[in-house]
């Protein structure tokens, strides 16, 4: 596993397989991607980046549907409109601009689910889109329990919500603010992770994920991101995996931002 420190105006997006730890103003951002069969780069892209002050940064995971080209392509106009927004905490243009790139550029077919976080460093707020991805999952450090993190629901009458990108057109985003304290987590995951199946055929599923990290480690992203490989791993047993597989785990440190 490496671990480094994102510099400012530096930018980080791979679909490769790989495990890293990335510290960012006020997060630490462990990261596990496995590609699905013996490709080293699979459908998963994740993205990592620091605005050129230092105080925005942003962690994105998208899932898309099929690989090759249109992974390829997804994941450079993820780059060039994460570089476009490099300053802005606030998601909902890149959303936009993400759905419209995807229905223009892919052939029609491909689609892609995608969960952004946007962080303002000396503010400590935490900004959360989801794009039909699976929801994330938070633990409160104070309270020492986990619960889902779903944002809510966009404004009536603001149109379609939620849907993958790629699909429909003028679609509008659901978003969570917050401001975690320090020590939260906040796990992101692709559907390799909450589908997953054991030998028998039985999915590890929303209950079963929840159940797990809550038998977790929160001392740190990098612990409890590796427990929870484990954790599907054990629950995977002989099954060969049959999906890309990736988690990344946020863990706040704002009184280092401040």
């Amino acid at each position: 596993m490496q671990s480094y420190r994102l510099k400012c105006a530096e930018t980080w997006a791979s679909n490769q397989s790989t495990s890293n730890v990335v510290d960012l103003p006020g997060l630490r951002v462990w990261v596990h991607s496995r590609a699905f069969g013996a490709s080293d780069a699979g459908g998963d892209v994740h993205y990592v980046s620091v605005c050129p002050s230092c105080i925005v940064s942003r962690v994105a995971l998208a899932d898309v549907s099929g690989h090759g080209r249109a992974v390829q392509s997804l994941g450079r106009k993820l780059r060039e409109l994460m570089q476009k927004y490099l300053t802005a905490v606030e998601q909902a243009s890149l959303m936009r601009d993400l759905n419209e790139a995807v229905r223009q550029e892919l052939d029609g077919i491909h689609y892609a689910t995608m969960v952004a976080v946007g962080f303002h460093g000396r503010r400590g707020l935490l900004v959360m889109t989801n794009a039909g991805h699976p929801p994330a999952l938070r633990y409160r450090a104070h309270r020492g329990e986990w619960d889902w993190f779903e944002p809510h629901r966009a404004d009536p009458g603001s149109g379609i919500r939620g849907t993958p990108l790629g699909l429909l057109p003028n679609v509008s985003y659901a978003r969570m603010i917050v401001k975690p304290d320090s020590g939260d987590l906040i796990v992101l995951y692709s559907d390799g992770v909450s589908e997953a199946t054991n030998s028998d055929g039985e999915e590890l599923g929303r209950d079963q994920l929840m159940a797990v990290v809550r038998t977790l480690s929160s001392s740190s992203a990098e612990t409890c991101g590796g427990q929870l490989v484990d954790a599907v791993n054990d629950f995977r047993g002989s099954a060969t995996p049959e999906d890309d597989e990736t988690i990344i785990v946020l863990q706040a440190f704002p009184e280092q931002s401040s």
